[in-house]
């Protein structure tokens, strides 16, 4: 090889050897710079999905029930057990609020959607009308045909708020035992309990006794299911 070709393949290699070192230093230089960027402006995040809503089930109505009443049992206090409210039951039943029920009727229990949960972990179910309560202003309005079994007949109004005289006890000075059947007397409401025997109604309660109870000038007691006294009256004498 002559001294020409020897010169230029020097030139040659230094030239490749030149442009290697500079790709090698631009790619460092570029390394550099977005190392730097991103540390004065670092790249925003990837944005975080939403969480999935979890859709609401649906509540569905409780079909109708059947239910037997049991001694004891009160419109307002069946109602109550079943989540169901008064007008609603007696609308499914065909009744009025007067309406009288006995052990062994059947009533039908509305079907109706569930409450919502309370927030309170144990909620005390609605208050049936209490048996014995202070404030309770029950009096005898009258006492008619007294000693006369198809005509005694005794009338007690309710003068103050709604009450339950279920298993309440009608007394007198011999021992004779009247005991109320499920009847809700409403405010302002009476009920007359007749000696003789009948088919009992919302207005009307019958003894079911052969003779008369009531004798002029006898002490008479009524008495709540705990055998407290809440009410005491005299038989009033016949006129002359």
């Amino acid at each position: 090889m002559s001294t020409m070709g020897r010169g230029l393949s020097r030139r040659s290699g230094s030239w490749l050897r030149w442009m290697v070192w500079n790709l090698i230093a631009a790619c460092g230089v570029g390394i550099l710079a977005l190392w730097g960027i991103e540390r004065i402006w670092p790249l925003p995040p990837l944005p975080t999905p939403l969480p999935t809503a979890t859709p609401i089930p649906t509540a569905t109505p409780r079909p109708p029930l059947m239910y037997t009443v049991q001694p004891g049992d009160t419109l307002i206090g069946i109602a109550a057990r079943y989540g169901v409210s008064l007008e609603s039951l007696l609308r499914a039943n065909g009744l009025s609020p007067e309406a009288v029920i006995y052990p062994g009727q059947v009533l039908q229990i509305p079907g109706e959607l569930p409450a919502a949960p309370p927030p309170i972990p144990s909620p005390s179910p609605l208050p049936s009308p209490a048996p014995a309560a202070d404030g309770i202003r029950l009096r005898v309005l009258e006492i008619r045909g007294v000693g006369d079994v198809e005509q005694e007949t005794l009338v007690l109004v309710n003068e103050g708020a709604t009450l339950s005289l279920a298993g309440w006890r009608l007394r007198d000075a011999d021992g004779n035992l009247f005991v109320f059947p499920a009847l809700t007397l409403w405010a302002g409401s009476r009920v007359a309990v007749h000696t003789r025997a009948g088919e009992n109604t919302a207005t009307d309660l019958y003894w079911g006794r052969d003779g008369a109870v009531w004798q002029p000038g006898e002490r008479g007691v009524l008495e709540d299911p705990e055998g407290t006294v809440v009410l005491e009256f005299r038989i009033p004498s016949p006129r002359p």
